[in-house]
């Protein structure tokens, strides 16, 4: 029944911001921000990235505001979103790097980064699918963030912590495991998935 009624408030709140009012824009962008850059983060791994990333977002979603009227879910779509920006800065960045004079950056490396992109955004569009607890916990994990602040932030004990990360580590495995078993990325994947 909370769903249903988070979702009509969501439904409502679009619909209000689609019409041009300022202040139900403000009250998502305050409620929204802080989780959406430290998403973004986990994608760019770069916080100043992140913010700008979210802020031109938000700038864009008030220009283009009459469009959201068609749009039934506030949260799926900033997070999204969000994930589409991260994704188009990443791909930026790889052609600019690619465009770089030769022997300026060693074509390894820019294999390296690239590979590192490309399993980080897998990463995080596999940890988009677990269980919301779960999913929370792996993307303050991904910030370096200790059990300690992740149980502050989410207001759980650091037990639940414990507990939602060994779920969401054996989830993970158990689904990128099979897309990424015979690939030459899959010893990166491991690596990754063991400095989580």
């Amino acid at each position: 029944m909370k769903q249903v009624e988070e979702t009509h408030a969501e439904k409502d709140e679009l619909a209000l911001i689609s019409t041009g009012d300022m202040s139900v824009f403000t009250s998502t962008f305050k409620k929204y921000y802080r989780p959406l850059v430290l998403f973004a983060n986990a994608i760019v791994k770069d916080v100043d990235v992140a913010e700008d990333l979210v802020q031109a977002f938000f700038c864009k979603l008030w220009e283009e505001r009459s469009s959201l009227a068609r749009v039934t879910c506030c949260k799926s779509y900033l997070y999204q979103s969000i994930k589409n920006c991260c994704q188009n800065y990443l791909r930026h960045q790889r052609v600019v790097a690619a465009l770089l004079p030769p022997g300026e950056v060693l074509d390894e490396t820019i294999l390296q980064t690239i590979m590192e992109e490309e399993m980080y955004v897998e990463l995080i569009r596999q940890i988009d699918l677990l269980p919301p607890k779960c999913r929370e916990v792996m993307l303050l994990k991904l910030q370096e963030m200790d059990n300690s602040m992740i149980a502050t932030t989410c207001h759980v004990t650091e037990e639940t912590v414990r507990s939602q990360y060994r779920r969401g580590k054996a989830l993970l495995r158990k689904q990128l495991q099979p897309a990424f078993k015979n690939s030459l990325a899959f010893p990166l994947l491991l690596s990754i998935m063991k400095d989580l």
